[in-house]
């Protein structure tokens, strides 16, 4: 917990970086909150950090389109404090201006380097905004998988995930979307439909294995692994489809085929 005090003094500081430090240029953030005298593992507490954050983006909110070299510098010299403090800002300036800063971050986040700055900046300043109008930026979200960044990917992944598990009647226009990837998906987009099909298994079972029923001929290896890779449990639809794959002259069906029969035995019959 951050005292009343320390509250107020790190409001007053925050204030008078965007007032002084701003406008000059200085983007050393670290001025507001080195003197907290708290550690954790000898790190200022995340609560601390968060709190700059928040306050520090409801005064860029009218004007966070000038800033633009701060907002690299957080991310480029600041480390994970920066990154958290740049999630918060992205927040309010995406709500103030949403096709101008998903635009801005889809750029960011094409070129992000860790696997949790990624996920951080996606679920505070892109799933606010989906979750709110999900038909208008579906579509948008689902485009930025032909990124060749695997963190964006997989940020994307959580977050449809996400959205699905809390939206459950958005489960298929998300499928019907990512569906028209599946014939020439890369690993990583397998791994995000299999992983997208495995959460609507959960939401909405009846439909997921229409999906199956659906793709119950398919003989395309492809196909056959993102299927594959969402197994959930065995189904009389889905053990001819991977019968039939086991038996298949196509070595690689064949070889998923026979993985899917040894998955179906672990998980038993339901």
């Amino acid at each position: 917990m951050i005292s009343l005090d320390w509250k107020e003094r790190l409001k007053k500081d925050t204030i008078d970086f965007y007032e002084r430090k701003l406008p000059q240029k200085d983007y050393d953030i670290d001025i507001v909150y080195n003197a907290y005298p708290e550690r954790i593992d000898n790190n200022i507490p995340q609560a601390v950090i968060t709190f700059v954050g928040k306050h520090l983006a409801s005064k860029l909110a009218k004007d966070a389109d000038v800033y633009y070299d701060f907002y690299d510098y957080l991310l480029r010299k600041k480390g994970e404090n920066g990154t958290i403090i740049f999630a918060y800002i992205m927040s309010r300036a995406v709500r103030k201006k949403p096709d101008v800063y998903l635009k801005y971050l889809r750029k960011i986040l094409a070129s992000v380097k860790d696997q949790k700055s990624c996920n951080l900046i996606i679920d505070k300043a892109i799933y606010p905004v989906l979750k709110k109008n999900p038909q208008e930026y579906i579509d948008l979200v689902i485009k930025w998988i032909d990124s060749e960044n695997k963190y964006f990917i997989n940020g994307i992944d959580k977050l449809l995930i996400k959205l699905i598990h809390n939206e459950p009647e958005l489960a298929k226009y998300v499928f019907g979307k990512l569906e028209t990837s599946w014939l020439y998906a890369t690993s990583p987009i397998i791994k995000l439909n299999t992983s997208v099909l495995k959460e609507i298994y959960k939401t909405d079972p009846e439909f997921y294995f229409t999906i199956y029923e659906n793709y119950k001929t398919t003989r395309n290896p492809v196909f056959a692994e993102i299927l594959g890779g969402a197994i959930c449990c065995s189904h009389e639809t889905i053990d001819k489809i991977v019968q039939n794959w086991s038996r298949s002259g196509n070595i690689k069906l064949k070889k998923i085929g026979i993985h899917c029969q040894k998955l179906l035995q672990r998980k038993g019959k339901k």
